[in-house]
């Protein structure tokens, strides 16, 4: 199945970057949102392990997204758009709602939530689009 694994690469690295682009960008916003100084941040190195852990993590949604729109009969026969759209609703669904309640719990405020749920929502869109399009 080379198209498989095609289109679950491509749409876990995509997942992938597109967190560490989304985090770069408001950074600073989501440090402060964490109740986190930005500037106590500044100098610290990136760790390794949890960059890893998110690619192995983007590949496994991206897997099991995979998974769910084959069995579903959907695979071959939806658009990037309906993938989008599907990838959208899962973000929404699950991704969203665990974050609120994790993030509810851990006494997060609502723009951490926000810029949280809205990764993951976007994860699951692009994911969604590149294995309905690769398929």
């Amino acid at each position: 199945m080379p198209v498989a694994i095609t289109s679950v690469l491509a749409a876990g690295l995509a997942g992938w970057v597109f967190g560490a682009v989304w985090y770069t960008v408001l950074g600073k916003v989501w440090l402060r949102a964490r109740g986190l100084d930005p500037q106590a941040c500044k100098d610290k190195k990136m760790p390794l392990a949890p960059l890893a852990i998110a690619l192995v993590a983007a590949l496994v949604m991206a897997t099991v997204m995979h998974q769910l729109l084959l069995g579903m009969g959907m695979l071959g026969v939806m658009t990037a758009a309906e993938g989008a759209l599907a990838g959208l609703t899962l973000g929404i669904g699950f991704m969203a709602t665990s974050v609120l309640v994790n993030h509810m719990f851990h006494g997060q405020g609502w723009l951490a939530i926000l810029i949280d749920a809205a990764h993951w929502i976007m994860v699951a869109a692009i994911q969604g689009a590149l294995i309905a399009a690769l398929a």
